[in-house]
């Protein structure tokens, strides 16, 4: 199915946040490159999108300043205008370089012991209770404790974590409105001041975790400040958690929706790694982002000047049918890809497999219970008010308790 824009694609309009995937098919045949609300160019196609998420001719720096801008002086800006999300090289390179060793797949994968063991953990007294919502009782818990774990943040703190992260959340989009500002304010403020106390102490006492692995990674020839070990620190909670969280919601809710699929999983658990995939491309919890061109450029018969900004949107692009047969079908034997939710190029996402071993064990997990279906009406699903990114508020499912 598609939707004929006639007016300039908005990807604010409440019918786009429940279900963006019309708008993307009809933008995707009728006009890839698209000037819609706003002025602001909208890309779709699967190669364009590549481009803009992964050239640095496509840059962030202008998109920075516009967002600093909106929520004005204060925490927040003072702290993600100075995130790796935010910068261009060579600010950008720098940050990756610091961070990248620790999301090597060498390392990543000593954490796949734990993120099991958290899995199993969560679940089982939530087997017993026949209920729960995926998103408060197991993905948040889930993606929270592997980050926090990451960054050597005690398991004790991750309430506190999850509530400065749920007041911050929302003044990333532009959609954030000057309540949820002044709450985004308050909590990285409290945050900013609890991470400057977990820094201090881990100069002092060095221990195996990332924080500790930056600080000994710079030692003696150009010291890594606290400002900006705190930057990078927030950016990795909010990346390693917020998205994760999101994922793990849209990937059960698309198997609850295919039954069939889930359980083709059930009966063949070795394409859970393809069904992974799948969830990714199918209903991506980062569905866009935003560049502006440092010089005149084209994409697909359109040219774009210096100074425009450009919306790369990866979750139309993960639906082209240039790239995928078939893109609205739901389909985890599908063998092509790989999607863009994580971004491509310079910019490809550094915990790109932690993210995946998450959301394996997440799915493995999950499908494992009995008669598991969604125990609301699907019409009745809330999503985020967020034009960047995607996912359910809440996910009630049923399944039959285990009473062993």
């Amino acid at each position: 199915m598609t939707v004929p824009i006639d007016t300039g694609f908005d990807p604010a309009d409440p019918a786009v946040l429940r279900d963006p995937y019309p708008s993307y098919a009809w933008l995707l045949r009728n006009d890839p490159v698209h000037r819609g609300a706003n002025d602001i160019w909208y890309v779709t196609r699967y190669d364009d999108v590549r481009t803009v998420l992964g050239e640095p001719r496509f840059g962030r720096a202008g998109i920075r300043d516009f967002w600093a801008t909106l929520v004005g002086p204060g925490p927040l800006s003072e702290v993600l205008r100075h995130t790796i999300f935010f910068q261009d090289d060579p600010g950008h390179a720098r940050l990756r370089e610091l961070i990248g060793p620790a999301f090597t797949p060498r390392l990543i994968r000593t954490m796949q012991a734990r993120i099991e063991q958290d899995t199993r953990d969560l679940l089982r007294p939530l087997r017993a209770r026949g209920r729960m919502d995926v998103v408060d009782d197991f993905a948040y818990p889930l993606a929270l404790a592997t980050i926090s774990a990451l960054l050597g943040m005690p398991a004790g703190d991750r309430d506190a974590l999850r509530a400065w992260s749920v007041a911050i959340a929302p003044t990333l989009d532009l959609l954030a409105g000057p309540d949820e500002i002044a709450r985004g304010q308050a909590a990285m403020g409290q945050f900013v001041a609890y991470l400057t106390e977990l820094i201090r102490h881990r100069r002092a006492n060095p221990g195996e975790d990332l924080i500790s692995a930056m600080i000994a990674a710079t030692t003696g020839r150009d010291p890594i400040t606290t400002d900006a070990l705190i930057s990078t620190a927030v950016a990795l909670v909010f990346a390693g958690h917020d998205t994760v969280t999101n994922q793990i919601g849209n990937s059960v809710l698309a198997l609850l929706r295919h039954p069939r699929q889930l359980e083709l999983l059930r009966a063949e658990p070795d394409r859970l790694p393809a069904a992974a995939e799948e969830c990714l491309r199918y209903d991506s919890s980062v569905q866009s982002n935003s560049r502006q061109i440092s010089v005149d450029v084209e994409l697909s018969g359109t040219k774009l000047r210096q100074g425009d900004i450009v919306v790369a949107l990866a979750g139309a692009a993960n639906r082209d049918p240039a790239q995928f047969a078939d893109p609205d079908r739901f389909d985890i034997g599908r063998a092509q890809g790989p999607p863009l939710s994580f971004g491509a190029g310079m910019r490809f996402c550094l915990g790109a497999l932690l993210a995946r071993m998450e959301l394996k064990a997440a799915l493995r997990g999950l499908a494992g219970l009995t008669g598991l279906r969604l125990a609301i009406a699907d019409s009745e699903l809330v999503y985020r008010r967020s034009t960047m990114f995607r996912g359910v508020v809440s996910l009630p499912i049923a399944y039959a308790a285990d009473t062993a």
